[in-house]
């Protein structure tokens, strides 16, 4: 696998900085969404796409009947041994599964869109592939709407270990790009950083997006409103979260 900015982003910068806001209480809740999202249980086959430390794996293997993780750092994968899921190392832009293996695959917490539009086109449409018809596939990522009212974004916070954590982030509305840069100052002052650059889609470009790549779009929502009927995404949520369906 050529080198790539992930590789710098998603490693010890990445999980450091985050270790203590993905709390037990947050995975489950996020575990339970998407187990209704994607309408699976016992003897479904399901995928993990950028799976991390294996905290939504280790929640959903219970519950189905295999959970694949596939991530393209091998310390993620070491720290997911124990989930429960059958590990897989490998990159979304070269998916190293078998077409229509699967009834459901969700990618949560931007870990699907790093590439530019066609490249992010083309990793949707592989883990599309990847379902059988008719199975069902969630992505998770910021919501542009909430990004466009306050395109820039300054945060510091300490970590329970001991040292601390510096972010920048910028959106541009234009492009639907947001650039993140964040550092980790270690207790003993070593420091790690990197920058992200993810694509947040709107509801509008996901209407045109999922068809391009295989899928039926059932449903636009966030964590805040997955649980109600709502006409349209809040603009405020925090999130958004695409639902769809292969349709062939």
């Amino acid at each position: 696998m050529s080198r790539h900015w992930t590789d710098d982003y998603y490693g010890d910068l990445y999980y450091e900085s985050v270790a203590d806001l993905l709390t037990v209480r947050l995975s489950t809740f996020e575990a339970r969404l998407l187990r209704q999202m994607l309408a699976v249980g016992p003897g479904d086959r399901v995928l993990d796409l950028a799976c991390g430390h294996g905290r939504h794996a280790r929640l959903l293997a219970p519950e189905v009947g295999i959970l694949v993780g596939l991530d393209r750092n091998p310390a993620y994968l070491e720290r997911a041994r124990h989930s429960g899921a059958a590990l897989v190392r490998g990159d979304v832009r070269a998916l190293p599964l078998r077409p229509g293996s699967f009834d459901a695959v969700f990618s949560w917490y931007s870990s699907l869109f790093m590439f530019g539009d066609e490249d992010n086109l083309r990793c949707l449409a592989a883990a599309a592939a990847l379902l059988r018809p008719g199975g069902r596939i969630v992505v998770h990522h910021d919501n542009p709407a909430r990004l466009v009212r306050q395109p820039t974004a300054h945060a510091e916070w300490d970590l329970a270990r001991g040292g601390w954590v510096v972010e920048d982030s910028r959106y541009d509305p234009a492009t639907g790009r947001d650039v993140c840069t964040r550092r980790v100052i270690r207790p003993d002052g070593a420091v790690l950083a990197g920058t992200a650059e993810l694509r947040y889609y709107t509801p509008e470009e996901w209407e045109a997006l999922a068809p391009r790549a295989g899928l039926e779009l059932l449903r636009i929502t966030s964590t805040w409103q997955a649980d109600r009927p709502a006409e349209r995404l809040d603009d405020d949520a925090p999130d958004l979260i695409a639902l769809g369906r292969r349709t062939a």
